[in-house]
């Protein structure tokens, strides 16, 4: 099998931020599951909220949704891959396919259609991370017991059915790994880091693809992260995506990992949304004190292209396990700031991110089993504990940001702004303020470091375009800041000139809207 570093030396850094590894094969459709529920019946829009539960199994999905994301305003969660893959305790494990039979570690088909049903009753739309552009490199069983090698799958694909199985006169023949990145040619046709590469020209593939995803589409997923996107190609992606059932009405929704600039993007937006790969790799730079802390949009604007068809994010699970700048739930305070910036950026449709702790020397191994390779229950920090981000994680167990106050105050923040426009943009001496329709947001971006004084803080009047009044945090607060005519957080008091009083200690945020008025 093989491992994710070994792909690194491959290509350009710039080209490797967001690969994911590889995916396996269906049953037939389950349209009359019992328990299936359709999708919620609503867009992704920028004024939705997504987050991605990496390696989150499906049982404690299930409860999340019900009891946690649903709740809180999540609109939309990405979920690891569900299909039958190679054993290994490595998250890379479930990027390498076996077959499409929905039975993993993180749980058997039974479990994966109760998960959607319930996510969808609490008004959570699923999105499956799709591992449709290899199989496995390796041989032997899989997960769910299905035999293999490399380039055959009984019942699914014969070596024929891979670039390198085609006879060497056929145009989309290659036999090895990709060499160049910028050859085209065979960014499409040659194995991504020795994985099998699927023949998606050929209609019996794109069928057999089509028959996974629409099983899933069945079962009430809403839509699809395409892993490896920009290898399959836009014009084989197309035409699977043609052999795809309607959700409510509409083609499936579709996130496609196509690496690169928003130039490089802008094509894949035909036919579904993209990611932001240059917004993610400014957020680092910005908190991470390496360029301006923050500029207006029509400053920042060519990162991201049709902000319509862009999903913004701090960092996903590639980002977060392979590159260094990434910021990430180790630290604690930058982690939350920047993804409270992310909920209240107006650039694209914002992604969360969490996932779970792991060794630094060990970037591989996924999060904690209870028997073999099968992932436990997710296990959040118990109590008061969860309400917050802790300075450290027992290595293995689940990092639960979908429970954090601040969190869940800037969900609300971002569902009342709605699709406004930033205005009224203050960015001085670190100190960056913003007007969003009816939310006002400021943020201090000085460093915090242990032992650091308050002198940092920044005390200051800004303009805030709110009417006059006292307003609750929803930061220090959460998402309902007011307990008996009082704040459970800080306040921001607001002239009758508009002018709001802050004071903001180095890495914090300060975050209120109309629902948030005290009085």
């Amino acid at each position: 099998m093989i491992r994710f570093a070994s792909r690194l030396a491959l290509c350009a850094l710039a080209l490797l931020l967001g690969l994911t590894l590889f995916q396996p094969a269906a049953t037939g459709a389950r349209a009359d599951t019992p328990s299936a529920q359709a999708a919620p019946d609503k867009a992704i829009t920028t004024s939705s909220v997504g987050i991605q539960m990496f390696m989150w199994p499906w049982v404690s999905l299930t409860s999340e949704c019900t009891s946690t994301l649903g709740p809180e305003g999540i609109d939309w969660i990405l979920v690891s891959p569900p299909q039958e893959d190679i054993h290994g305790p490595q998250w890379w494990t479930h990027y390498q396919p076996v077959s499409y039979k929905l039975d993993s570690q993180l749980g058997t088909a039974d479990q994966f259609a109760s998960m959607v049903a319930a996510c969808n009753k609490a008004g959570v739309q699923v999105i499956v991370d799709a591992v449709i552009n290899h199989m496995a490199n390796s041989s032997g069983t899989g997960f769910a017991g299905t035999n293999f090698t490399k380039y055959n799958y009984p019942g699914l694909y014969a070596p024929t059915d891979f670039h390198g199985g085609l006879d060497s006169t056929d145009p989309n023949y290659c036999s090895g790994s990709i060499s160049n990145y910028n050859d085209a040619s065979q960014v499409v046709h040659c194995e991504l880091g020795g994985l099998p590469d699927l023949a998606t020209e050929k209609a019996s593939v794109r069928q057999s693809i089509a028959d996974y995803l629409n099983h899933l589409t069945d079962l009430g997923v809403a839509g699809f992260r395409i892993d490896a996107a920009k290898h399959i190609g836009l014009t084989d992606l197309t035409a699977i995506r043609k052999l795809l059932k309607p959700v409510n009405g509409a083609a499936p929704y579709f996130l496609q990992e196509s690496i690169g600039s928003s130039e490089y993007n802008e094509p894949w937006t035909a036919i579904g949304d993209v990611f932001a790969w240059d917004y993610q790799a400014e957020i680092a730079d910005i908190f991470n004190g390496q360029v301006k802390f923050a500029q207006p949009n029509d400053q920042r604007i060519g990162i991201i292209g049709d902000a319509n068809s862009t999903v913004i994010m701090v960092s996903n699970h590639d980002t977060e396990h392979h590159t260094s700048k990434t910021i990430t739930y180790r630290d604690p305070k930058k982690y939350l700031a920047a993804s409270a910036f992310l909920l209240a950026d107006s650039l694209g449709k914002p992604m969360l991110y969490t996932g779970y702790a792991f060794s630094p020397s060990d970037t591989d191994t996924g999060p904690a089993v209870k028997s073999g390779d099968v992932i436990a229950p997710a296990v959040c920090p118990a109590g008061k504990l969860s309400q917050k981000p802790q300075v450290k994680y027992k290595t293995g167990t689940f990092i639960c940001m979908e429970r954090w106050s601040a969190v869940k105050g800037m969900i609300q923040w971002h569902h009342e702004v709605g699709s406004a426009p930033m205005t009224m943009v203050t960015s001085a001496n670190k100190l960056f303020a913003f007007t969003r329709g009816s939310g006002f947001f400021a943020m201090n971006g000085n460093q915090a470091y242990p032992g650091m004084t308050t002198k940092l803080t920044i005390k200051s009047s800004v303009m805030s375009g709110l009417p006059q009044g006292v307003y609750c945090d929803l930061i220090s607060g959460g998402a309902a800041p007011i307990s008996k005519g009082k704040c459970l957080g800080s306040s921001v008091t607001v002239a009758q000139d508009g002018t709001a009083k802050v004071a903001i200690p180095p890495m914090t945020v300060v975050a209120v809207d109309a629902a948030s008025k005290l009085k």
